[in-house]
């Protein structure tokens, strides 16, 4: 069964079974949002990340770039470690505010840029070994409205359904990457460009 969450009020809990799914619908002032936006289309170093499938490298149908504080490399599970981007003020002011209103502390950012509606990203877990145990992901929009599905391991048949808006904090936490998966798939319809950026704590070098 198909559940579909539309809603304004902050935030609201979606998923409290085998791991944790938290929503805030509006989480930074308007402007602060538009101006980040802005600074992370223009700035950021994206590129295309591959992946190997049966000795086959295929590019994935989106942009990445990584954020960290002073010193920080980062894995996408994908590539090497790479050196992240210093977090800019937007970013600092944006990783200080999720920090204060979930009680976690995070140290880089993966920023995804979807381009379009042929963009996307497949079902798949944030379980990455370099994650540790139960690693917490806190997912930030910006632009484009896109639909988040997420699915219990176990349960495929009930399946979770959220419209990301521009603006919008999902947080995961607990078990969840253990027991679920999440999909932000390719739309049928003309889609303008999306900023996700997912806070997660990794080890210093």
């Amino acid at each position: 069964m198909l559940q579909l969450f539309n809603f304004e009020s902050d935030p609201i809990t979606l998923v409290d079974h085998d791991g944790r799914v938290i929503y805030w619908a509006h989480f930074l002032d308007e402007h602060i949002a538009s101006a980040l936006f802005d600074e992370l289309l223009l700035n950021s170093q994206w590129q295309v990340e591959e992946i190997s499938v049966y000795g086959k490298r295929y590019q994935q149908p989106r942009l990445t770039c990584w954020y960290g504080e002073f010193g920080m490399r980062a894995d996408g599970g994908y590539q090497e470690r790479t050196s992240a981007q210093p977090l800019t003020d937007n970013l600092l002011l944006l990783k200080d505010k999720i920090e204060a209103q979930t009680g976690y502390r995070f140290n880089c950012v993966l920023a995804n840029l979807y381009r379009d509606e042929h963009d996307g990203v497949g079902y798949h877990a944030d379980d990455e070994a370099i994650l540790g145990v139960n690693p917490v992901i806190a997912s930030y929009s910006l632009g484009e409205t896109r639909r988040f599905l997420i699915k219990h391991n176990q349960n495929s048949v009930s399946t979770l359904k959220v419209d990301l808006r521009n603006n919008s904090l999902l947080l995961m936490d607990g078990c969840l990457q253990e027991n679920w998966k999440h999909t932000i798939p390719k739309s049928k319809r003309p889609m303008n460009k999306r900023i996700n950026l997912t806070f997660r704590l990794m080890p210093a070098d």
